[in-house]
């Protein structure tokens, strides 16, 4: 799967009502789903309500921090992530899957992503350390 998979105006998915992790079940109402959203409220604090806003972006993202200075850990000083969901028009977002049986395996080919990414900044540290 290409991350990110929502941004600006595209804050809901999938387009079609087709499962984006197996492709064979159907989404949206009238269908069981399983949803990952997220996001913020434009919160009008004297009326005690809220909603989506022009003015605010949306994002989810999932990072490695590595160890630096004196800290242990690691994979050391390794800073990256991977976004699901960035500049998020509105605020928020919506992913839709027809099972947790696929929103697990979602949640994994995102940690997969990260975990790739960095192994290749720990390359490419070595690499620049060794030139």
């Amino acid at each position: 799967m290409k991350f990110p998979l929502l941004k600006a105006t595209h804050t809901i998915h999938p387009k079609k009502a087709l499962c984006p992790q197996c492709k064979k079940r159907k989404v949206f109402e009238p269908h069981s789903m399983a949803i990952f959203a997220g996001g913020a409220l434009f919160m009008d604090r004297k009326r005690a309500n809220g909603g989506m806003h022009d003015q605010m972006d949306g994002f989810v993202s999932i990072t490695w921090h590595g160890a630096h200075d004196s800290g242990t850990g690691t994979d050391r000083d390794i800073y990256t992530s991977v976004d699901i969901a960035r500049d998020c028009r509105g605020g928020q977002f919506e992913i839709y899957f027809c099972s947790t049986a696929c929103l697990r395996v979602f949640f994994n080919s995102w940690v997969d992503a990260l975990e790739i990414k960095i192994r290749k900044e720990k390359r490419r540290n070595a690499k620049t350390r060794n030139d």
